[in-house]
């Protein structure tokens, strides 16, 4: 009976068939939990705790978002030349430093917010070079088939944490205070720690990838987009979903104290709606993917339902309409990343490929700050709905604009991929 199971379990997420992908899968996913949790926590930690300023809030998550802008791109020529398990692996331990040397400060009541900001700095310049990383270690894990799966995985990955984690910080900071909730956040990666120890990998000569310098290296990577324009194409797609969708996600506080007058709890029931929808979209991702012989056509798909959601949530009557739009919001989103993601990592050269995906985490991270700043412009002249509105509106038109400039690129071969 057991091994049926696993068999259903195996030809519907065929990632999970792979040992390593599941140590990966569980120790990535507890970490996450403890990392949403430590956001959380530190969020009630500088505000009211620390300071009654509120724009601290978003002047630390800017100093940990910068690092990322800064480095990322150069990190990709780093990883395409190290052995990347050992590299993740010692992340992974500077990661639970920082998180147990905020537990002793905040458990000895010596934090200090500069503390916070000097952790955030840390954090975001290990996270520039980890997240190239982690993301062609994925590539080690699973074979090239089974990809689609293991990428649309990681999401609903992220997505169940993004539901599960503050719920457990924030039950944690009611009960017992925020020290134990960082306490939680650095034992979290013993988790990884211990997955990444437990895996085996077949003995394997290294590629000979040459060792340019960076900038070069660099140049290297900029120029196999330019002679490979699908990839600017599909870093275009990225980059404009990112940009005019993620001020509706810093705008649902609004949506739920403001318009709906719902509070807390409908804030949590907005963001839960769109992590459900997120979810459904990894875990039936790769059967999707296989279905469709078209691959650009998941792509036209999601946007176009992206826009019709968040175009009705933008004037949705009632509190019900705006949770149906924010699930159906979330699985849309989340597809058309997993496409983008999937077409770009299953089909780069492997001595190209922690430039290329340095280069996609530029855009896509990049993309959040700017479209946040955005939408703290717009809202203060049209207010939240004319302003989530507006940015359904650009999506799709430089979308639409950005597709029939490449469709010939969109439709090519790599698009209609077994």
């Amino acid at each position: 009976m057991l091994h049926k199971v696993k068999e259903q379990i195996g030809s519907f997420l065929p990632a999970l068939r792979s040992k390593n992908y599941r140590l990966f899968f569980v120790g990535q996913g507890i970490s996450l939990v403890g990392s949403w949790m430590r956001m959380i926590a530190e969020q009630w930690l500088v505000y009211p705790i620390l300071t009654t300023n509120k724009s601290l809030l978003g002047l630390i998550g800017a100093v940990g978002m910068l690092p990322m802008l800064f480095f990322v791109l150069f990190a990709g020529v780093l990883v395409d030349r190290v052995n990347k398990r050992n590299v993740f692996l010692l992340f992974q331990f500077i990661y639970t430093a920082i998180a147990l040397a905020l537990f002793f400060l905040i458990a000895t009541h010596q934090i200090q917010l500069w503390h916070i900001f000097v952790a955030a700095l840390i954090s975001g310049t290990i996270m520039a070079f980890e997240s190239p990383t982690r993301m062609t270690f994925v590539m080690d894990l699973v074979e090239k088939k089974d990809l689609p799966s293991a990428l649309a995985l990681n999401q609903a990955m992220f997505n169940s944490a993004r539901a599960v984690g503050p719920a457990l910080a924030g039950f944690t900071i009611a009960a017992i205070g925020i020290a134990p909730a960082y306490l939680a956040n650095g034992l979290s990666f013993f988790a990884v720690i211990a997955s990444i120890y437990m895996m085996r990998f077949p003995k394997v000569e290294q590629s000979a990838i040459p060792h340019l310098p960076i900038l070069k290296g660099l140049k290297e990577g900029f120029q196999f987009i330019k002679n490979h324009k699908i990839y600017l194409a599909l870093l275009g797609i990225v980059g404009i979903m990112t940009f005019f969708s993620w001020p509706i996600a810093t705008l649902l506080p609004v949506f739920a104290h403001d318009v709906y007058k719902t509070g807390e709890v409908g804030f949590g029931l907005l963001q839960s709606a769109f992590g459900i929808g997120a979810v459904v979209a990894g875990l039936s991702f790769h059967w999707l993917f296989s279905k469709v012989q078209r691959k650009y056509l998941l792509i036209y798909i999601g946007m176009a339902v992206t826009v019709l959601m968040f175009s009705m949530f933008a004037w949705a009557p009632w509190f019900w309409m705006a949770l149906a739009t924010q699930m159906f919001g979330g699985w849309a989103i989340s597809t058309t990343y997993a496409t983008a993601n999937t077409l770009i990592i299953t089909t780069i050269p492997q001595e190209f490929r922690g430039r290329i995906m340095s280069i996609y985490m530029f855009v896509f991270m990049g993309g959040m700050p700017f479209g946040a700043l955005l939408s703290s412009g717009l809202v203060s002249l049209y207010g939240p709905r004319l302003t989530v509105f507006l940015c359904a509106i650009a999506t799709f038109v430089a979308g639409l604009t950005l597709i029939l400039s490449m469709r010939e690129k969109l439709q090519s071969k790599i698009m209609t991929m077994a």
